[in-house]
């Protein structure tokens, strides 16, 4: 991936494909960020701290671990930075998304960077496998957004009757609404000052 370039990555499947795995299951441990046996960075990724993050606890710990011993992440001698970014869209979608980048491990710190969005699958932004990525890219030098598209603080995407009807808006004829929104979450990453001036520039262009 070039420098110059604002990038949009879709996660695992097609964005908003269906789970394959969904449970009800609101354990503290599945909705909690947990790396047990890892060294947790000091990071926030939502404002709400016990949100749900995957589908169950034993889902949770899995993840869990394969994040905790990420050879690539493993070798990164720098630190995590993660932020919740909750922005609203102009026609009033809250968007409770989440920023990420490194320090140190030989990134040059206070320079601007290129920029990654991450968008979600069906079960929302709230999740496991997107934070392990976010990281897995930010060790490499980028500025990474988990964008918000269902409009979801606390990981609800996870059930079904709550994520349903917000998807639905974007089939069909909403389209359109879908782009549209996911071109300003690209527009508010690229506004970031920790984003470099010509990744501002391509996300304009968008």
């Amino acid at each position: 991936m070039s420098d110059r370039t604002l990038t949009l990555l879709l996660a695992t499947g097609a964005t908003f494909a269906c789970a394959s795995l969904v449970a009800r299951v609101r354990s503290r441990a599945a909705r909690r960020l947990t790396m047990s046996g890892a060294a947790e960075p000091a990071v926030r990724w939502a404002l709400d701290d016990d949100a749900r993050t995957a589908a169950s606890a034993d889902q949770a710990h899995i993840l869990a671990q394969a994040w905790g011993s990420d050879p690539e992440i493993g070798v990164f001698g720098g630190t995590l930075c993660a932020v919740p970014f909750v922005r609203t869209t102009t026609d009033g979608l809250v968007m409770h998304g989440s920023l990420a980048y490194c320090n140190g491990g030989g990134l040059r710190e206070g320079s601007p960077r290129p920029g990654v969005c991450l968008v979600h699958t069906a079960v929302g932004p709230q999740d496991l496998y997107l934070r392990w990525r976010a990281h897995a890219l930010a060790t490499r030098g980028y500025v990474v957004l988990i964008a918000d598209l269902l409009g979801d603080p606390h990981g609800d995407g996870w059930e079904p009757a709550w994520c349903g009807p917000r998807r639905e808006v974007y089939t069909g004829e909403g389209r359109p609404l879908l782009q549209r929104r996911t071109r300003e979450a690209l527009q508010q990453l690229a506004e970031s000052p920790l984003v470099d001036a010509s990744t501002r520039r391509a996300a304009r262009a968008v």
